[in-house]
């Protein structure tokens, strides 16, 4: 009987973790708090669809900057009051910084319209701006044209845009 005593108290005395050492194993590891696989998501206001998010992999963050990590490719597609497609705009990875609201997409980035594409490998949208920007080499090419430019800013339907440093075959027509 003293040894089956003995016996369980050694077992119970030995069997304890250190708090300290089991905290430091999982202290230096950033995990997301959730994680979405093969998503769709629909974002409205009152009431109306203004952009649709379609994702293979979606990981949520929220230690000292809240953010969303898209990886294995994405695409948003922008819709105006009536339900239509204005715009889409997909690439291979993005980060979105959920405190101001922007998305940084990256590696083969399109985004394109029903009259226009634009290709770079990084691109920036702020949705508080209305904006979508970047310095990086673009290439817009509608049905007539092929233009290459260093820096680009436009507003996320892709219809009023600015080029920065531009070169490429364009063709203008004549004012009157």
């Amino acid at each position: 009987m003293r040894f089956a005593f003995l016996f369980l108290l050694f077992l119970s005395i030995s069997c304890t973790n250190n708090p300290h050492l089991v905290s430091e194993l999982f202290e230096d590891q950033n995990l997301p708090i959730e994680i979405i696989e093969k998503s769709n998501l629909i974002h409205t206001e009152n009431g109306l669809i203004k952009l649709e998010i379609i994702a293979n992999k979606i990981e949520r963050f929220i230690d000292d900057s809240p953010r969303l990590l898209f990886s294995d490719g994405f695409e948003v597609i922008f819709y105006d009051d009536s339900s239509n497609v204005i715009s889409n705009l997909k690439a291979k990875n993005a980060i979105v910084d959920e405190i101001n609201n922007i998305m940084t997409a990256s590696s083969s980035v399109v985004l394109s319209n029903k009259t226009k594409t634009l290709e770079t490998e990084y691109l920036v949208w702020d949705e508080k701006k209305d904006k979508i920007y970047t310095d990086n080499d673009v290439i817009i090419t509608t049905e007539k044209e092929k233009i290459y430019a260093k820096g680009f800013s436009s507003d996320p339907n892709f219809n009023d845009y600015t080029l920065n440093k531009i070169s490429g075959k364009m063709y203008i027509s004549e004012i009157d």
